[in-house]
């Protein structure tokens, strides 16, 4: 979903519960101009904020992100493309470490998820942003599978080497996996950004 999305998801279920912008805003407690603007479509979404907003409005955050029709429907990336008045909600790159920590968490225990797996969701996330906004969400350059693999495993032992991640190795394959320490830092992640993320992880599972 766009920002645009989002938020008229956000206004309607508003509106479905008889709140006012002014009741939504306390409930998040952010002010009452951040939700307009928000609703219009015109600010970016944190994770964060999504998740208040869900708990405001007693949904799950599944339920108001999720997709109820595609917008277009001339290939096979119509799914999560947006409409042209749209383009301008793209966010920034928020950096290959949060997007890989967010896929570790999302598919925590995988025995499959090694380096060339998280590749392989790493490009498609990529892929689906580019898309939808004109840029990728990692902000590497386009260039090699083997070059986004190196990047990857680079950016692994970084966070191994910070406690961010624990390196598991199977004795038998010599498979290396990646668990979570802790949650990651989503302040840096939009709406958009955490969405397609998420999608690219149920499509390689």
């Amino acid at each position: 979903m766009t920002e645009e999305n989002i938020g008229q998801r956000i206004k309607e279920l508003r509106c479905q519960r008889g709140l006012s912008q002014e009741e939504l805003a306390r409930r998040i407690a952010i002010p009452r101009t951040a939700v307009t603007k928000i609703e219009s479509g015109s600010q970016e979404i944190r994770f964060r904020e999504l998740a208040k907003f869900a708990e405001a409005l007693g949904i799950s955050l599944g339920t108001l992100v999720e997709e109820r029709r595609p917008v277009r429907e001339s290939d096979e990336n119509a799914f999560f493309r947006v409409s042209d008045s749209a383009q301008g909600y793209g966010d920034a790159p928020c950096g290959l470490e949060t997007i890989l920590h967010v896929i570790l968490l999302a598919a925590a225990g995988d025995p499959l998820l090694d380096s060339r797996c998280l590749t392989e969701i790493v490009l498609q996330a990529d892929r689906m942003h580019l898309a939808a906004y004109g840029k990728s969400i990692s902000g590497i350059p386009k260039g090699s599978r083997t070059e986004m693999e190196i990047a990857i495993e680079t950016t692994l032992e970084n966070m191994v080497r910070g406690n961010v991640l624990q390196r598991v190795v199977d004795n038998e394959s010599a498979t290396r996996r990646y668990l979570p320490l802790r949650m990651p830092d989503l302040q840096e992640l939009t709406a958009s950004a955490y969405v397609l993320i998420e999608k690219a992880v149920c499509m390689k599972r």
